[in-house]
């Protein structure tokens, strides 16, 4: 009986964890491309997995702003209705927006951005593009920042549209953020 009554328990634990990827509790569902959050107009949609893949999104002009719900789609579609910033090259992946060989506070071609690295002189500020290292990397926008948070919002991280990394100085002076992922950020010049 006590057999029975553990199964029962562990499959109604894995329905559970299962469900919970698309549903928000109390039990509200989204759906792909559905949206979830904004900043400053610009909306952040569901994409359901890191890895769903919806097609390549397209302005009608032309202008591709990348594989729909993903990250880059985002980071691009903000900079474009915001800035009216269209990014030279739109090739590559998130981890490839932060270019090493860019100095600090340096010109970044092929985005068009100046760009800073993680532990220098500056932080980031609202509306700077955050740049996450990995295999592909992650990009997200910064919405707010001072000495000692950096709170940001992006897409395509399940349901979690916002997020913040903590700030903290070294003893040269230099900034970092907590995150070691952080590569850096990007901006548009004034």
């Amino acid at each position: 009986m006590r057999a029975v009554v553990m199964s029962s328990f562990l499959a109604v634990a894995v329905i559970f964890v299962s469900l919970s990827y698309h549903f928000d509790f109390p039990f509200q569902y989204y759906e792909i491309g559905e949206e979830l959050d904004s900043f400053n107009g610009v909306s952040v949609y569901y994409n359901g997995t890191s890895a769903g893949i919806h097609g390549v999104y397209y302005t009608d002009e032309g202008y591709e702003l990348g594989v729909k719900w993903q990250c880059v789609e985002f980071v691009r579609r903000y900079y474009l209705e915001i800035y009216g910033h269209k990014m030279p090259s739109d090739l590559g992946n998130a981890v490839d927006y932060y270019d090493e060989s860019v100095p600090h506070g340096e010109f970044n071609a092929s985005r068009g951005l100046i760009q800073f690295k993680n532990n220098g002189a500056s932080i980031p500020s609202s509306g700077d593009i955050l740049v996450f290292a990995g295999e592909y990397g992650h990009v997200a926008i910064v919405t707010s920042a001072n000495r000692s948070t950096i709170e940001f919002i992006q897409q395509n991280v399940n349901k979690k549209s916002r997020d913040e990394i903590t700030t903290d100085k070294s003893i040269q002076g230099h900034y970092f953020l907590s995150d070691r992922n952080v590569l850096g950020w990007l901006r548009i010049s004034p």
